[in-house]
């Protein structure tokens, strides 16, 4: 079960953030098995290079190996879901963070990947990926950048789960860096 629960807003992997991460990873007992899930921003064109640069954040800034899990859409049952799967099992620390969040539910709502996620021993989520935490999520992409009208969609709950406390996460409500959005 999650020992340790990181929810980040925006900023996950600047320089402010390295003290932060390696006290994470200082909360793992034993030795360090690191995932990074690409689900949020899987559809994304340039998905390969967040991977590497937050790869790269890790390894040089915090000095920690991590492995990128891709669950970009959800395997098909056979060899690439089970090796998707098996690594996130032996990940003790999970971190999962850009993109949108609605695109990250819909690849691991009724799925095993939930279940896995509050296996960890440290689950750190940012952006995105900890607007599905809660009970419900905003629909980001869809009413900021398509213009659909405000509302809510089913999250993962998995707050409530770790934490007992029913709730939906919004964890960057008052970022300006949208300017005029």
């Amino acid at each position: 079960m999650t020992k340790l629960l990181v929810i980040m807003g925006s900023g996950e992997t600047t320089p402010t953030m390295i003290k932060p991460h390696r006290q994470f990873f200082d909360a793992l007992r034993g030795e360090t098995r690191a995932a990074l899930l690409d689900t949020p921003y899987g559809f994304q064109l340039n998905a390969d290079e967040i991977s590497a640069r937050a790869v790269g954040y890790f390894a040089q800034s915090v000095g920690r190996a991590v492995d990128v899990v891709s669950w970009r859409r959800a395997p098909a049952p056979g060899l690439d879901r089970e090796r998707a799967l098996a690594a996130l099992r032996g990940a003790n620390w999970i971190f999962a963070g850009p993109g949108s969040p609605t695109y990250a539910l819909r690849q691991w709502r009724d799925t095993e990947l939930p279940s896995l996620l509050v296996q960890a021993e440290v689950l750190v989520f940012a952006s995105a990926a900890a607007l599905t935490l809660g009970s419900h999520t905003i629909p980001v992409y869809e009413i900021y950048k398509a213009g659909a009208d405000p509302r809510w969609e089913p999250g993962l709950n998995l707050f409530e789960q770790l934490t007992g406390v029913p709730a939906v996460v919004i964890p960057h409500y008052d970022n300006a860096e949208g300017g005029h959005h």
